[in-house]
């Protein structure tokens, strides 16, 4: 059985200020895990277990956060092919534009 938590938290010591969904299964071991964060609802990471890719655990962390709360994809310039490829799987929002003077930023339009 698959137990879906959640619970505020930073990234692995970071400092940030992060919604945290975690996916553990019966055994307490950690299969899949989402960082959304506090400030601008925006998605920061997703990681699943190596053993687990392909069953749809990051899916259901996203469908369990956005039943919660407003959760926003990160700017296209700003994901990896893997997160671009999530984002375009699940659908939704992207966060608003920001102030961001980051190369990828100015050489692209959303």
């Amino acid at each position: 059985m698959l137990t879906i938590t959640s619970r505020i938290g930073d990234y692995y010591g970071d400092d940030s200020s992060n919604h945290i969904w975690e996916t553990h299964d019966a055994d307490g071991n950690l299969i899949a895990e989402l960082y959304v964060s506090t400030e601008r609802n925006e998605i920061m990471n997703i990681w699943v277990d190596e053993d687990h890719r392909g069953e749809g655990h990051a899916r259901a962390l996203y469908e369990t956060a956005t039943r919660q709360m407003d959760v926003f994809h990160a700017p296209a310039a700003h994901r990896t092919p893997e997160g671009h490829a999530f984002a375009e799987a699940v659908g939704g929002e992207t966060v608003a534009p920001y102030a961001c003077d980051c190369h990828a930023c100015d050489s692209q339009e959303d």
